[in-house]
């Protein structure tokens, strides 16, 4: 059965803090159980969710006896929360579990996948100028950590990984925009960036690379040596080769650089990994309590806190 939609302007948000627009308006969505809810079933849009996977979503590892009929309860409230703004029968009961009935394009996680997958078929057909828009778009959706807020493991997990992939699409689109010769452009961004994800070798790379053809040799040796002292410091291993001839290149002035080269190693790669997860970790805290704080000041006039 199609769902009754009455309202055609409507827009999911999962790119950041959960949000639920129809006709220009914002509708919120009481209790974190609900936003939940919402966004796993928003995660697999036009797929089935089964019920104890939507049970270990919401309540993590240890759920009550009473779950089962908790999660009915959540999903009225939601369908009617939904239907409030004009969208009616969307979220459908399976025999298994539940399903949300909405348009991919309607949903900014599933725009942003196809505009990267549109992005590599453009790379691919060797049309980089496209691959490089397709990319910006997709990575314009991006509003703040991903479901920021909600501490479901099963959300958190999802989360670290729409991170990982946003990560990466801009280090592909830094490598094609330098390509172009796009340096002076994007060295105010990627420094930025880099500085984000100090532990990923394919930005730091991309940063140096900007600044040496900006005529900037002397930052981009600077960023080398930065990144030498925090991989010796706090992982006990220096850059890779790659990073090393980098700089070597750097160093000679050559025209023409080449970053391709040998990476580091898995295990040191693992590392990295389990370093770059942690910073996203205290990324999105930092931005939660920053948060926080601001609604605190505005709801005590007068007050600051200490």
């Amino acid at each position: 059965m199609q769902p009754e939609t009455t309202n055609e302007t409507f827009t999911f948000k999962i790119l950041g803090p959960l949000e639920f627009r129809a006709a220009g308006v914002e509708f919120g969505i009481a209790g974190v159980r609900q936003q939940t809810l919402l966004t796993l079933l928003l995660l697999e849009a036009g797929r089935t969710i089964t019920s104890p996977r939507l049970i270990e979503g919401v309540w993590g590892g240890r759920p009550p006896e009473t779950a089962e009929a908790q999660l009915r309860i959540c999903v009225s409230r939601l369908r009617r929360r939904l239907a409030d703004a004009g969208l009616r029968d969307v979220i459908s009961t399976e025999s298994n579990g539940y399903r949300l009935n909405v348009p991919e394009d309607r949903i900014d996680v599933h725009r942003c996948a196809a505009h990267l997958e549109r992005s590599a078929q453009a790379e691919t057909a060797g049309d980089i100028a496209e691959a490089v828009r397709q990319l910006r778009s997709a990575l314009a959706l991006w509003r703040g950590p991903p479901a920021e807020g909600l501490p479901s493991p099963v959300v958190r997990a999802a989360a670290a990984r729409l991170d990982e992939e946003r990560a990466s699409a801009l280090e592909h689109c830094f490598g094609m925009e330098i390509q172009q010769g796009r340096h002076h452009r994007i060295v105010p961004e990627l420094m930025s960036i880099a500085s984000e994800h100090p532990f990923r070798e394919g930005l730091q790379s991309h940063l140096m690379t900007a600044l040496y053809h900006s005529g900037r040799q002397a930052d981009a040796l600077r960023v080398y040596r930065e990144v030498k002292r925090r991989f010796t410091e706090e992982l006990g291993i220096d850059p890779s080769e790659r990073l090393r001839t980098l700089e070597a290149k750097i160093l000679e002035q050559n025209p023409r650089l080449d970053e391709d080269g040998p990476a580091l190693p898995r295990e040191s790669l693992n590392r990295l990994a389990a370093l770059e997860r942690e910073n996203a970790s205290l990324r999105a805290e930092r931005q939660h309590i920053g948060r926080l704080m601001v609604r605190f000041i505005h709801r005590s006039p007068g007050r600051v806190p200490s």
